[in-house]
């Protein structure tokens, strides 16, 4: 196949679908993000405590978790569309019942249903890129789908607030919950599981996409077997691995119940000011998932474990300096809101083409889902007993600050499990001969899985 033809051809239909992903991620994440962002106000309209507040955000981690493993195994055994669709309809519903929540219960109950649906997100996404990408560009465009993931984080920060004050935070949620319905039209109608089931989609795009892959026919031949997923997990690599990912970013969940409340209630700025802030410092993470790629083969050698470890290392350093030096709120904000989430480029833009290397893309749901549900599973301890770490004898930034202590331990501790396991290489090169020679004599110089 010449090569130029084939990157003339794999631009006309991968990207559409590419596109819904993203497209997807943002809207979804809006949710929790306006969620996140609007935590003074609907915890001050139902007179919670801070305890409380921790134990209702944690709610929804309780019922994303389990559904994560699931859903990323449903992704692997009848496809990841079906999953997405789920996901789709459910959060559109629960967003919209934001509006009628009326009491500690009642948001108790609506968090723990929406992370049920929410569950369906991850796992389906990450598969649907590990099979409409060739293995070389799915760090790349792993980590794009992140930084969109995070702007919906930047522009919910911007809006959120002001909007709120102008309709009321009910109505916000309302508004969000529209989002996703065109969506679930484009989804159905312009994606598939597969690429060779995407009608009009050439030969040459195909043959693209898997061009460091099996062939069509050999991916076709080894469909999920739950022998094959038995013998998976005999690995011990992706044992330590998928340990590592239950740490590697699960302090991000802190910023968002406890981020907007600490520069509002402890630092006590203004909410315009807030939102401004919010949304300048999610511009750090954002630009970092465009050039993920290039950071992993240029200054990493194409290795995943360095790029798995140093976002985790950044962003630990920066909870702990946060906590320790109690710095203005600028500052605050740019190290726990802006290299607090500098973790998720490196570590999720990563993780994916790590677990495509390690395995097959078909078993790429399944481990995605076990990643996520372990890190929302440590996600859910850490926000259920957040509230608890507050000192109220204390004024100011500073009675948080155990919170983002123990936060920057985790991180930290990512960087044991990272380094347990077994190196997986990202190639970056673009052309398919030099792609196909240089996979091979990886493979025959790789350590022994373990």
């Amino acid at each position: 196949m010449n090569n130029a033809a084939a990157q003339l051809e794999m631009t006309k239909k991968r990207f559409i679908v590419l596109a819904i992903v993203f497209a997807i991620n943002f809207v979804v994440w809006m949710d929790e993000s306006v969620f996140a962002i609007l935590t003074p106000l609907w915890s001050g309209s139902l007179k919670l405590t801070p305890e409380q507040i921790g134990s209702a955000s944690a709610a929804y981690l309780l019922g994303y978790f389990p559904v994560l493993f699931i859903a990323g195994i449903l992704s692997d055994r009848i496809g990841a569309k079906k999953m997405l669709v789920l996901c789709l309809v459910g959060v559109t519903v629960l967003s919209a019942s934001m509006a009628f929540v009326d009491s500690y219960t009642t948001l108790y109950i609506r968090n723990l249903v929406f992370g049920i649906f929410f569950g369906f997100l991850w796992a389906p996404c990450n598969k649907m890129m590990a099979m409409w990408l060739p293995g070389r560009e799915r760090a790349r465009y792993a980590a794009i789908w992140m930084s969109f993931t995070m702007a919906s984080g930047a522009i919910g920060a911007i809006i959120g607030l002001p909007l709120a004050d102008a309709i009321g935070w009910e109505k916000v949620f309302l508004l969000v919950s529209l989002l996703a319905i065109p969506l679930i039209f484009f989804l159905i109608y312009k994606t598939t599981d597969r690429p060779e089931d995407f009608k009009g989609i050439s030969k040459q795009e195909v043959a693209y996409i898997y061009s460091d892959q099996p062939s069509v026919e050999e991916q076709n031949a080894e469909k999920f077997k739950w022998s094959h997923l038995r013998d998976l997990f005999k690995q011990r690599s992706v044992w330590t691995m998928a340990l590592a990912t239950g740490l590697g970013t699960t302090p991000t969940w802190l910023i968002g119940t406890w981020g907007s409340y600490t520069l509002l209630n402890e630092f006590k700025i203004t909410p315009a000011t807030t939102s401004m802030m919010i949304f300048l410092v999610s511009f750090i993470p954002i630009t970092l998932g465009f050039v993920n790629g290039s950071i992993i083969n240029k200054f990493f050698g194409g290795k995943c474990r360095p790029a798995l470890a140093f976002g985790p290392l950044v962003s630990g350093l920066a909870y702990i300096a946060a906590a320790m030096f109690s710095p203005n709120y600028i500052v605050w904000a740019i190290l726990v809101c802006g290299f607090g989430y500098f973790c998720n480029p490196f570590f999720w833009g990563t993780v994916n083409a790590y677990w495509a290397g390690i395995a097959k893309p078909e078993y790429s749901g399944t481990l995605n889902g076990l990643s996520a549900a372990l890190q929302v599973a440590v996600g859910y301890i850490l926000v259920n007993m957040s509230g608890k770490w507050i000192d109220p004898s204390v004024q100011g930034p500073a009675a948080m600050n155990k919170i983002w202590l123990v936060g920057g331990c985790v991180f930290l501790a990512t960087i044991v499990l990272v380094y347990l396991s077994k190196e997986i290489r990202v190639n970056g090169t673009t052309n398919t001969d030099s792609t196909t020679s240089k996979s091979v004599q990886e493979a025959e110089s790789a350590p022994t899985i373990y």
